[in-house]
């Protein structure tokens, strides 16, 4: 509880002034508090006074004096009360915006690999949910602070009004701290398990989203609600688990609570029959008593919301303290030019399983060229992509960009040298203007306008009512797949990086919409390395070269022609690739009645 205390006021001192104005409210509330409870108890024993001295002739003017002070001590308590409980609200929800936008810089920063390695629902947990949870510790440091300052207070007027008798209202109190920390093992368990199955449904909701067509085409809502309604049921169960242990943690206090009022009623009476005090010392005791259990029932709550809170907490601590596996080298140096060759020496990867997708990989692209990437359907076509834009970094071997390491080149401009487009192409949930200028931010409307025409989709974008201010729907909606590649490869062109690398394409895309797409595609490989990944080798005969990847290694690395006589994997790829169309050349013939 204290390290994560700790936490909260670190984060709360990144806001100095706040903090401190919040602190002086909550000192001016104590303070407030106790001046009224005191007036009480003065007024008391001077009403007792005045009755035996001068039988009330001064007690209407004391009465309507007393009952002024405290009425002011009451709204100024009242006003600091608010100024207390705004600046705390203040403070948190900075707090948690600023971690909120850190969370998501840093989750930019990750490398791809964390990304293949954690579901998207427990990202965003913790870029949301999860910091949701920090601003609750501020409040709860906050509400643990203000309750402390009224409690160490209350406690001083308690002890100098008799020592005594604050002893035995509190005597109770020191049972409580086992049956609380042991509750807060039980809270702890349950919020892991009520986080795990709040990611769970998370997780599962983004699955339906993005296969919501398969679920559909496949009459899967039923299991997919049910698989909902079972990961719902479990969380629900975890969640009021944990009310009522928080609430049972209530019962525990206040009924030890109570043995201090029934001590302090007996042997306060006690006092009073032997004379030791007077009965308005009695009433402000107990009222100062009262007031006393209040804050520190606030403090036993706020143990109980941050160990409900432990397990997001040390989500977010984790995720920020997780590192970038691709990032700038101390002495990394910038790409000055474009690079002449491109080497791939003796390259080797493996995912987390234990078999290698690539091995021992040699592969020599010169300025200029266009080179092919074929094989089945596992053999790391792709992967050989990301290597070479170091998405990911060779377990083995060396990628050389002119003799350097490609790890020893500067991120940025290994990125501002490199264009990509990907065989899902994505577009943002923004204008097709802006989708396109997002590989340039500074481009002008003539220059996006150009890049459209060049890659043929200037025409289909003027006939849209809104032209290029279209808003087109997160992932495309709204357009075809052929017009979303092409508005890619728009951005592709206008971006006009020296390397080109395309996967797949064309894959996607029936044979008119691929003429249209391979039409912007040969513009776009026009001057530029190209690497290219197609599965229909049919694009790739005017490549200059062509690597045929084979059980994790090149197999052969020719031209097309060459290929079809030295490589058998590729003459099985080729032959597998004309019986389609033979087959269906074959059918037209018989329909036709020829």
């Amino acid at each position: 509880m204290f390290e994560k205390m700790l936490v909260a006021f670190k984060l709360m001192w990144r806001h100095r002034r706040i903090t401190v104005w919040f602190i002086g409210s909550g000192v001016a509330r104590s303070a407030l508090q106790i001046g009224y409870l005191w007036m009480v108890k003065t007024f008391l024993e001077d009403v007792m006074e005045s009755l035996r001295t001068d039988s009330g002739a001064n007690v209407t003017t004391m009465l309507w004096g007393a009952a002024g002070l405290i009425f002011a001590c009451w709204i100024g308590r009242s006003i600091a009360d608010y100024f207390s409980k705004v600046l705390q609200t203040e403070l948190g929800r900075r707090i948690e915006l600023h971690l909120r936008l850190k969370m998501v810089q840093h989750m930019l920063k990750l490398s791809l690999s964390y990304f293949d390695k954690n579901t998207q629902g427990d990202i965003i947990k913790a870029t949301s949910g999860d910091v949701t949870s920090l601003r609750l510790l501020v409040d709860t440091t906050c509400s643990i602070v203000t309750s402390l300052l009224g409690a160490g207070g209350l406690l001083i007027a308690a002890l100098r009004m008799d020592a005594s008798l604050a002893l035995w209202g509190l005597v109770a109190l020191p049972l409580v701290i086992y049956p609380i920390m042991h509750i807060g093992t039980r809270l702890l368990e349950a919020s892991r398990s009520a986080r795990f199955h709040g990611v769970r449904i998370m997780d599962l909701l983004m699955q339906i989203l993005s296969g919501i067509r398969v679920v559909k085409a496949f009459r899967g809502e039923e299991r997919e609600a049910k698989a909902c309604e079972n990961s719902a049921d479990e969380l629900f169960k975890q969640i009021m688990k944990m009310v009522r242990t928080r609430s049972l943690s209530g019962v525990i206090f206040d009924s030890l609570a109570g043995f201090g009022v029934v001590f302090v009623i007996v042997f306060g009476g006690m006092k009073m029959i032997e004379r030791a005090i007077e009965w308005p010392v009695l009433i402000a005791f107990i009222l100062i008593l009262n007031q006393l259990f209040q804050p520190m029932r606030t403090i036993m709550h706020a143990y109980t919301v941050i160990k409900t809170q432990t397990v997001n907490l040390d989500r977010v601590d984790e995720f920020l303290a997780t590192e970038p596996e691709i990032k700038d080298a101390k002495d990394a140096v910038p790409l000055r030019t474009t690079p002449h060759e491109i080497l791939f020496e003796n390259v080797s990867y493996s995912y987390d399983t234990a078999a290698p997708v690539l091995k021992n990989v040699n592969l020599k692209i010169r300025a200029g060229e266009t080179i092919g990437v074929v094989g089945g359907s596992g053999v790391g076509k792709t992967t050989l992509l990301n290597l070479a834009v170091r998405f990911y970094d060779a377990k083995e071997g060396r990628i050389l960009f002119d003799k350097t390491d490609v790890k020893r080149i500067k991120l940025a401009d290994l990125m501002d040298s490199i264009a990509i487009v990907t065989q899902e192409p994505f577009l943002f949930n923004v204008s097709v203007l802006d989708n396109i200028k997002y590989g340039k931010p500074d481009a002008t409307d003539h220059e996006v306008h150009e890049a459209a025409r060049a890659a043929n989709i200037h025409d289909d974008i003027m006939s849209w009512p809104e032209k290029y201010e279209t808003v087109i729907g997160a992932g495309g909606t709204g357009v075809s797949v052929g017009q979303k590649q092409r508005i890619n490869i728009a951005r592709a062109i206008l971006k006009n990086a020296p390397i080109l690398l395309l996967d797949e394409a064309t894959s996607a895309l029936d044979s008119v919409t691929e003429k249209q797409v391979q039409d912007a595609l040969d513009k776009l490989m026009e001057s530029r390395t190209t690497l290219v990944v197609a599965h229909r080798l049919s694009t790739l005969r005017k490549a200059d070269k062509i690597a045929v990847l084979a059980n994790g290694t090149i197999e052969a690395f020719a031209p097309h022609d060459e290929l079809l006589r030295i490589s058998q994997t590729y003459q099985d790829l080729w032959k597998a690739q004309q019986r389609p169309s033979g087959g269906t050349a074959a059918m037209r013939n018989t329909l036709s009645g020829q």
